[in-house]
């Protein structure tokens, strides 16, 4: 394991340096090398052959031209272990674009896990209980034979409360179903998770020396999360609340996840949710908003040049600035396959600031505001200050 963070600290792919060296703004969700074409788990996921990127020197040479042009201070890679991840070339893209670069450690979503996933849930892996639903909701009860989950929290009471189940309407504010697991094996199952992700925090990535800045993007594939996907947010959290690293979601279920973490002890304010681009639910921006998480705009690219679609992100953006949650919005281009990039006819990481940021101030967003959603706010995320 490794210790907590120093507070106003980055960890990038080439050594830590303080926020204070990151002046421009900050993309805080891209990929800069990823291979999702062939899921671990085909049944659960299609295979996709263009699903991946790998271009090192295109890559370096559109971050550095957004250095020189808009100032680009940092870029947050949440390529994590199942997605292809190359700490090595990270640092040399880093290096030679003379641009800062966060790496996420953790796992994908369930169809993209790596073997030591199933390897380790395998002994223990948590399963709804047999019999009947009439359980109560509030405290959860646990089978005498599994132990209380020693991952999570003490409350007031003795009790120690699990995450709780959703189904697929949770972003309509559906209440959570009453928890009902065996959790013989299940917290272990946790820890264990959790420790190979610290493994990374203390030791660095991909056989390199490169140490992850933080967990993510970790998530749900479906519109809900699945019990596997579920442990895997716990192992997360409880790695997050050791390291001092915070995280990054993916799916559309991004109210679910930020409670489950939540749940696990780990403070909304260290969660950035993520693909809420791809949502068409203001309640939801706003409720993740209000309960203190930030709402990532990740995947602005994927609009490309359709004006319905551009004119879309822009109303969900505007819609959080309007509603006094400026402070809680993350935006980012997204890119992650070869198709979007420059070089091969994609309108590139640069499609934030020469497509979208206009099309926000046109719709009345003004430059201070701007200035600290691409710079204040995902500071402030990854550092927790």
């Amino acid at each position: 394991m490794t210790p907590r963070e120093e507070t106003g600290r980055l960890r990038t792919v080439t050594g830590t340096i303080a926020t204070s060296d990151i002046t421009g703004p900050v993309l805080s969700h891209e990929h800069l090398q990823l291979d999702l074409r062939w899921p671990a788990r085909p049944q659960l996921a299609a295979s996709d052959p263009s699903r991946w990127l790998d271009e090192e020197k295109a890559v370096q040479r559109e971050l550095n031209t957004l250095r020189k042009d808009h100032g680009l201070g940092l870029v947050v890679d949440l390529t994590c272990s199942g997605m292809g991840r190359n700490a090595a070339a990270l640092a040399r893209i880093s290096a030679g674009a003379r641009v800062a670069v966060v790496a996420g450690t953790g796992v994908f979503t369930e169809p993209f896990h790596p073997p030591f996933v199933r390897e380790v849930l395998a002994p223990g892996t948590a399963v709804p209980f047999e019999g009947t639903s009439s359980q109560p909701t509030g405290t959860p009860q646990y089978e005498a034979r599994g132990a209380i989950p020693q991952s999570e929290p003490r409350r007031s009471g003795g009790t120690t409360p699990q995450a709780p189940r959703y189904d697929s309407r949770h972003s309509g504010g559906t209440t959570p179903q009453a928890p009902r697991y065996d959790y013989s094996g299940g917290p272990s199952a946790v820890d264990r998770l959790a420790e190979r992700l610290l493994a990374e925090v203390g030791f660095g990535m991909d056989g390199t020396n490169s140490l992850p800045g933080v967990i993510g993007e970790i998530g749900t594939w479906g519109e809900a999360p699945t019990e596997t996907e579920e442990l895997c947010l716990r192992a997360a959290a409880q790695a997050a609340r050791y390291s001092g690293l915070s995280v990054a979601t993916y799916g559309r279920a991004g109210l679910a996840q930020l409670e489950i973490l939540a749940s696990a002890g780990l403070a909304p304010e260290r969660v950035a949710v993520g693909q809420q681009d791809r949502v068409d639910d203001p309640a939801q921006h706003r409720k993740i908003a209000e309960l203190g998480g930030y709402v990532s705009f990740g995947t602005l690219g994927l609009a490309g040049t359709d004006p319905a679609a551009l004119g879309a992100g822009v109303r969900r953006v505007m819609d959080l600035l309007e509603a006094g949650h400026a402070d809680r919005v993350l935006l980012s281009t997204g890119v992650s396959r070869m198709a979007q990039v420059a070089r091969y006819g994609g309108a590139g990481f640069g499609y934030l600031f020469d497509t979208f940021l206009p099309a926000l101030r046109a719709a009345g967003a003004d430059e201070a505001t701007l200035g600290a959603i691409l710079h204040d706010n995902p500071l402030r995320w990854l550092t927790g200050s």
